[in-house]
């Protein structure tokens, strides 16, 4: 069968050969920041940090066909917190008539923007996580996660779900080739139409998916899952100093972030009237660290990621 576009992409790569513990850590620090930082400007860069890893990864069109998906979700929550949240000094539009309990429908520049910027954060981390998925093997995921100490079962259940969904893109697109070669026709018609002949995928779908679980979970009952005998590894992650400065330099820069998060240098309030999108000196600091460390993973990655290959 061929190799899915949205699994993992088996690659001579830096980024592919580097440690996927310091990968790990490396999304699970976009994610972090990303969820408790609010400015735009550290937002962006958080998003925009990934892109050097995805070229040097050589993962343009996977990573591209993911982020069209986070753009249309990113567009969903831009409407929704715009018509969702009235709130905000600088009106851009209001309705001409009252809805019940809602009453009248305003949009803010303020909602707006705040809109604009949450979808940055989603894309930043579903950015983050592709990385994570076309670069690190199921078997590295695994091993990378037992490495950091989390229990065999949670490991195994986090690393299933990730391979999870590809394997779902890849059951859908099967299901459409099978349900055009019947003859249904799914991509005539307007927007309304071609959303509702898609729609009959779903069924299936859920079908295969039921199927998919009772197989693998009788595929891990026979291979003795949840045995308490001592588990032996056929692959062991290793360290080499490349990523102990790495994984140094990450903690360093999380340190920082939450120290100016805690004193307050790069807060960010958007309601109820914007305060502009310059940093202070505080915001310019983390702003380059920030870059520094997290684009800083393709170098380090080029000087340390041959060591792993002989791991292999």
């Amino acid at each position: 069968m061929p190799q899915s576009i949205n699994s993992y992409q088996d690659k001579d790569t830096a980024i592919h050969h580097f440690n996927p513990v310091v990968k790990l850590v490396w999304a699970g620090s976009i994610v972090l920041l990303a969820m408790l930082v609010d400015h735009p400007v550290i937002l962006a860069l958080l998003f925009l940090s990934t892109i050097p890893v995805v070229a040097v990864g050589d993962i343009w069109r996977p990573w591209a066909v993911i982020m069209q998906i986070a753009l249309w979700m990113g567009v969903v929550v831009v409407i929704i917190n715009s018509l969702a949240s009235p709130g905000g000094s600088h009106l851009l539009w209001q309705s001409g008539f009252s809805l019940p309990v809602i009453g009248y429908v305003k949009i803010t520049l303020e909602a707006a923007l705040y809109g604009l910027f949450m979808a940055v954060r989603l894309m930043a981390i579903i950015s983050a996580f592709s990385v994570i998925t076309l670069t690190v093997s199921p078997d590295e995921l695994l091993s990378a996660l037992l490495e950091m100490r989390l229990p065999y079962k949670t490991a195994m259940m986090a690393a299933l779900s990730i391979r999870f969904v590809p394997t779902m893109f890849d059951d859908a697109a099967r299901i459409t080739d099978a349900q055009r070669s019947r003859g249904l026709e799914m991509d005539k018609g307007n927007k309304i139409k071609r959303l509702v002949s898609r729609s009959t995928v779903l069924s299936s779908l859920l079908s295969v998916s039921l199927e998919r679980t009772i197989q693998l979970a009788e595929s891990m009952e026979s291979r003795g899952f949840g045995n308490t005998a001592k588990r032996t590894h056929y692959y062991r992650v290793t360290f080499n100093r490349f990523d102990i400065i790495m994984l140094v330099l990450l903690f360093v820069m999380l340190a920082a972030a939450f120290y100016f998060l805690l004193s307050g240098d790069i807060a960010f309030e958007y309601y109820p009237s914007l305060n502009g999108f310059d940093l202070n000196v505080s915001g310019i600091v983390m702003s380059i660290v920030l870059m520094s460390v997290l684009a800083g993973l393709v170098p380090i990655a080029w000087l340390g990621g041959d060591k792993h290959n002989d791991n292999h």
